[in-house]
């Protein structure tokens, strides 16, 4: 969607009939058109006046500020007219040159400008010769005569040089005419005031903003002959920028992008390629000095035509940052404040400076024009203007991290005063702007000098700095860092050394590097000489989370509560509430719920207590809550917690643990049936997986993103995300993550209607016994293999899953879980004889509402209907079935939509044979082959062919022939006809 493909003006038509609607789907339109359908719809029945001769001359007037897209646009004309057959002349203005928009224009068309002129005497050629460079050189037979320097030309020979090229229609094309020079601008009101008489389209393209009084003036001068269309571009809205990102980053990454461009295109290039949205980037990654002349040199054209001095002004202005005052620049040049501003006063004029507030304050026109100015300007100029910029910062007594941006640009190895500058600016922004911290210290460790006295200092900003790239979510980079700084880290004192430990073990549970992880830890807790530190007990606390990510559950407790008691002593509350909730979460998968529930009010307590600083550095805590709280089935709790947690780690990019709490967040989303919101949270949790390249992480979220796109229907990417999760599941499934990603990837596969490979994740899961899932997951997985059973008809061997359902609801006795084991058991009756299928289900939609449980509850709604209209209460079923259709519509789950739609009629069908014949014989449906009836069947269900060549193994062209077959056996010609044959001919 990143391209205009649906793009429709109704009304426009091309000659021959082709509406430019239709026109605009055959071609490929680029991106930087995007949402400029109105803009186009003018221009496309501009050209429709201009070739029916329904207008004389014509004035399209395209207005907007710098890098809005009027050059794209007007680019887009050129194309469009030129496909009409159109002779189009198109130029722009060049600096310092008398015409030369104009001699651009017509050297764009020289043969056809040399016919024409070949015609005229010699004294007219000598007239308007000069117009022409490029016939100079390639027609110099013709203009055999010496060319006069710039003179005023004959604006009469001009209009009849239009005249005669504009043999059926001609289109003259102007950008960038604010800056056009006198002579040009004196040529173009002339021609308006008294048009040629011929069919000619004008095209100007200016920065209103920069537009002089003499543009304006020929503009308004222009005759009433000539009609006119203006039209200011407007910046984008947020719909279509994220039409021109689709496909890349997360969604809160194009709206932020979206904000900070203000809609600007131009800008919005700039931001998008210095903020890649994947690994091969990551938050500030591209440096502007990337971006040339040639990609956007709309940043780059507008710099040539200033003077000296404002040129010198606005690139010390452009180093100090978006916002600068006339008397630090002045201190930077050494220059008189009177000379800056006068400097200024020209950037205003060129609209490169704009007035904030009252006094000598201003900024750059946007952020972006400051940094590519900035990073663009010639190096040693940029280095000693940042080294002016520090000494005048540090005359003002500024803070380190004001100076921070101009020190990291002049420090030399060896300046310790560079080092304590950086240091000190990366603390103050490390919870506010990690990446930026990370930034600083690098260049800090750079300028270090590697001497043994400064080894521990070292160590200590390599520890530093791990921890800014682990916040920021860079996991390998942070754990490479800090097995670099366990290097150089002194063993003394040995609390520091085992914190850095501690926070290393993390890093590389999150990793899945789980042997490793414990190794490293037993190592570090044998070494302490107090095991009643606090820093034995955040050691012994990552021991057990490490035996929970194993499939330990009653060793993570017994470690847990040797955490939690000497947390306890320290007085460290977050502590206390992270192992309190990992107690809760061990305790609850291994079916011990009541222990669990005490556990999760004590971490609950502590947890809610909290001030919104101690709750950030608790996000650990709330991971752990957050789960126990979905596993208990407090789904109001846990919504809560993870919402609060999810905001507060992005407010303060702290996004070590952000996406294990997206994934829970996603997974709450989706069980209260807020499915956009859910799709929202897993593509962020994607995103910061692929940065973080956690093979746990990665699984994690590509299956909750997988689980979200098959319930909105969007098959194909829900399998593509499926493909990646198993990809990055090469272990083996271990502890509740792990199987949880099985699991959500099983309904996919169900989703898809892959029985096959739904039923082969149960291997992976443990087997029959599902020995890998913990206890409390167990229902869930054995209501979704009854369903897996019984899509290919395996009614007996879905009882027996429906039987296990039950057995684990009944152990442990929990309201949702029992309903849907009850839902399993409705599913059973309902294939066996459906009549006597409501009681359960009516138990199972009761009890799954009000666990809360929103989706299941009208999957429940779905399997009573069919109930209830088995037995004879058609219309209270036809009511249930449209209540689920409904709702599900309503919140976009398309998938599920499609079955309880299905299935409503197929049953309108069958309550139409009941009151009557069939209006057909179903012996037509008899002479389908076994193939044909399992295609016919499928298309019915809404699925498209590549879905079912996916569903039956075989290629899409296979599914073509049976589909023809299908077609000329019933005698219908269309897909809609087959759904509505297969159900009113089936049982």
């Amino acid at each position: 969607m990143s391209t205009l493909d649906d793009l429709g003006v109704p009304g426009l038509e091309r000659p021959g009939g082709a509406s430019f609607a239709e026109g605009a789907k055959r071609r490929k339109w680029a991106d930087h058109l995007v949402g400029r359908e109105h803009e186009l719809g003018i221009i496309a029945r501009s050209l429709d006046n201009l070739s029916n001769g329904a207008a004389g001359s014509q004035l399209i007037e395209l207005t907007g500020d710098a890098g809005i897209g009027k050059t794209a646009l007007l680019g887009e004309l050129v194309s469009l007219a030129r496909a009409r057959h159109a002779v189009v002349l198109s130029g722009r203005p060049e600096r310092g040159s008398s015409y030369s928009v104009w001699a651009d224009a017509f050297d764009d068309q020289h043969r056809l400008v040399g016919d024409v002129v070949r015609s005229w005497t010699p004294a007219e050629r000598a007239e308007l010769g000069w117009l022409f460079p490029s016939l100079a050189t390639r027609e110099d037979a013709l203009l055999g005569i010496p060319l006069p320097g710039p003179a005023p030309v004959g604006h009469r020979l001009v209009r009849e040089l239009l005249e005669r090229l504009a043999v059926s229609a001609l289109v003259v094309v102007l950008d960038d005419m604010h800056t056009a020079d006198p002579a040009s601008l004196d040529l173009l009101g002339s021609l308006l005031r008294r048009p040629p008489n011929a069919s000619v389209m004008f095209a100007v393209g200016y920065r209103d903003r920069q537009a002089g009084t003499r543009l304006r003036e020929a503009i308004a001068g222009r005759s009433r002959q000539v009609t006119l269309t203006a039209t200011r571009l407007a910046p984008l809205t947020e719909a279509d920028t994220a039409r021109m990102l689709s496909g890349q980053g997360t969604a809160s990454w194009r709206r932020q992008l979206h904000v900070e461009s203000e809609g600007n295109p131009s800008y919005l290039k700039v931001l998008s390629a210095e903020r890649a949205p994947f690994p091969g980037g990551g938050p500030g990654s591209a440096a502007l000095h990337d971006v040339r002349a040639g990609d956007c040199p709309v940043f780059f054209d507008e710099l040539d035509g200033l003077s000296p001095a404002a040129r010198t002004v606005v690139e010390a202005a452009a180093v100090l940052g978006d916002v600068f005052d006339t008397t630090l620049v002045a201190k930077m040049l050494e220059q008189p404040e009177a000379a800056v501003l006068a400097a200024i006063g020209e950037l205003i004029r060129q609209d490169l400076v704009r007035p904030v507030v009252s006094g000598q304050y201003f900024a750059l026109r946007h952020p972006v024009v400051a940094r590519v100015i900035r990073e663009n300007a010639e190096l040693s100029t940029r280095i000693e203007l940042h080294r002016t910029a520090d000494a005048a910062l540090r005359a003002r007594d500024a803070s380190p991290a004001t100076r921070a941006p101009h020190v990291e640009q002049w420090a030399r190895y060896g300046d310790l005063g560079a080092v304590e500058v950086l240091e000190t600016a990366a603390a103050s922004v490390m919870t506010t702007d990690p990446v930026r911290a990370a930034t600083w210290l690098k260049t800090a460790l750079r300028v270090l000098p590697q001497i043994p006295d400064l080894q521990s200092r070292r160590a200590e900003m390599l520890v530093r700095l791990a921890k800014a790239r682990g916040t920021s979510g860079y996991l390998r980079e942070c754990r490479d860092t800090m097995h670099e700084a366990l290097r150089h880290l002194p063993a003394e004192p040995r609390v520091a050394h085992a914190k850095a430990v501690a926070f290393t073990a993390m890093v590389q549970r999150l990793l899945g590097a789980h042997a490793e992880t414990e190794a490293m830890i037993r190592a570090e807790i044998e070494a302490l000489d107090r095991p009643d530190s606090s820093a034995c007990a955040q050691l012994t606390f990552e021991l057990a989370c490490n035996e929970l990510s194993k499939g330990d559950p009653e060793r993570c407790q017994e470690l847990a509560a040797t955490a939690l008691d000497v947390a306890v002593r320290h007085g460290l509350a977050p502590m206390q509430a992270s192992c309190l909730g990992l107690s809760a979460m061990a305790k609850a998968t291994a079916g011990d719920i009541e222990g669990a529930r005490t556990c999760l009010r004590g971490a609950t307590t502590l947890l809610d207590a909290m001030l919104d600083n101690d709750f950030a550095h608790s996000l650990t805590a709330v991971v752990w809550i957050g789960w126990s709280e979905v596993v208990l089935e407090q789904w109001d709790d846990a919504l809560r917690h993870f919402d609060k947690a999810v905001e507060v780690a992005g407010r303060s990019k702290s996004w070590l643990v952000l996406p294990h709490l997206l994934v829970g967040y996603v997974f709450v989303l989706r069980n209260r049936g807020r499915l956009r919101e859910a799709r929202t949270a897993a593509e962020h949790a994607v995103h910061l997986a692929e940065k973080s390249r956690s093979p746990e992480q990665m699984t994690s979220a590509h299956s909750m993103l997988a689980w979200i796109d098959a319930t909105l229907g969007e098959t194909d990417q829900a399998l593509h995300s499926g493909i990646v999760a198993t990809d990055n599941n090469r272990e083996p499934a271990s502890g509740w993550c792990g199987t949880l990603a099985l699991r959500m990837l099983a309904e996919v596969r169900l989703m898809t209607r892959n029985r096959e490979e739904c039923m082969a994740l149960v291997t992976s899961a443990g087997g029959p016994g599902l020995v890998a899932a913990d206890v409390c997951s167990r229902v869930a997985w054995y209501e979704l293999l009854t369903r897996a059973e019984l899509l290919t008809g395996r009614v007996e061997a879905a009882a027996v899953w429906a039987g296990h359902a039950a057995k684990a609801a009944t152990a442990l006795d929990q309201p949702g879980r029992n309903a849907l084991a009850v839902l399993a058991q409705a599913q059973v009756d309902l294939a066996r004889r459906p009549e006597t299928a409501v009681p359960a289900a009516e138990r199972a939609v009761r009890g799954l509402e009000d666990a809360g449980m929103v989706v299941d509850g009208l999957r429940a709604r779905v399997v009573l209907g069919t109930a209830l209209w088995h037995q004879g209460r058609h219309d209270d079923g036809m009511r249930e079935l449209k209540t689920a259709e409904m709702t599900f519509t309503q919140m976009g789950a398309q998938s599920l939509a499609r079955v309880a739609r299905t299935e409503r009629r197929r049953l309108a069908a069958r309550s139409a044979t009941v009151r009557g014949p069939r209006s057909e014989s179903a012996a037509g449906a008899t002479t389908l082959t076994g193939r044909e009836r399992e295609v016919a069947e499928l298309v019915g269900e809404g699925m498209t062919n590549r879905l079912i060549a996916r569903q039956l193994h075989i290629a899409e062209k296979t599914v073509e022939m049976h589909l023809s077959n299908v077609f000329a056996k019933i005698g219908v010609s269309s897909r809609s006809g087959v759904a509505a044959y297969m159900i009113r001919n089936t049982a």
